[in-house]
């Protein structure tokens, strides 16, 4: 390892503990959680593909399975940092964790299928699926509230723009890295396009399918008189 790359490699690893300093704040922020799971995850990559390989399934079912976990704990740590500063309207699916977590399902497991969608025509690697992720969070979080609140403050405070773009970035590409790292190896194959469309065909796939996943599983709760509502996160905690 270069001397470059052993800095950069060093920095990487103080990035990931950028988000345990957050946790001595008040209130804590449990949300960026997820990026140092991502960061452990990138210096396990090795290990977690030989343990994925050795299972038995197919690459799709595992990529659903991988996802499930990600998403969930991407939705709890996103949960947490909600409840410690009792939000009114939290951004999550649903402000009750067990129905939030239900939802999250529809929602990765949505967001799985659209990766071996595009991954079967186009090859991707591990940082590319990172940031195409990222970039759609950016422009997609909230229904584009956030990439709107950034367009707002830009001219006014850019610097505070900046932060609040690389804090989705990082959220939700560890969500999809912290999935696709130990599979990633079947998604970059030299025989798979490479052309620059395959990043907007998976954002539009990502962003399209997540839709209809969600809205497959709240469909769900139809029979039952539909999904309970929505009450304060501070008191009815996780239903």
């Amino acid at each position: 390892m270069s001397f470059r790359s052993r800095g950069q490699s060093v920095l990487f690893i103080l990035s990931g503990l950028v988000p345990l300093l957050r946790l001595c704040q008040r209130p804590a922020d449990t949300a960026l959680l997820i990026y140092t799971c991502f960061v452990a995850a990138w210096y396990g990559r090795p290990w977690l593909a030989r343990a994925m390989d050795s299972l038995r399934g197919s690459v799709a079912l595992k990529l659903v399975g991988l996802f499930i976990i990600s998403g969930t704990l991407t939705e709890t740590f996103a949960w947490g940092s909600n409840y410690l500063k009792a939000a009114p309207e939290p951004a999550l699916f649903h402000p009750q964790l067990l129905i939030d977590l239900w939802l999250g399902i529809g929602f990765y497991g949505a967001w799985a299928v659209a990766w071996l969608l595009a991954g079967h025509w186009f090859r991707y690697s591990l940082r590319e699926m990172f940031f195409v992720t990222g970039l759609q969070g950016i422009v997609f979080e909230q229904l584009g509230a956030v990439f709107l609140a950034m367009v707002r403050v830009v001219t006014t405070n850019p610097l505070l723009a900046v932060l609040m773009g690389v804090y989705v970035l990082a959220v939700h590409g560890s969500a999809a890295g912290l999935a696709l790292g130990p599979v990633a190896h079947h998604f970059d194959s030299p025989a798979k396009s490479h052309h620059w469309i395959r990043f907007p065909v998976v954002m539009v796939l990502m962003v399209g399918l997540a839709f209809l996943g969600t809205w497959l599983a709240a469909a769900v709760w139809l029979p039952f008189g539909g999904l309970p509502p929505k009450q304060s996160i501070v008191t009815h905690p996780l239903w």
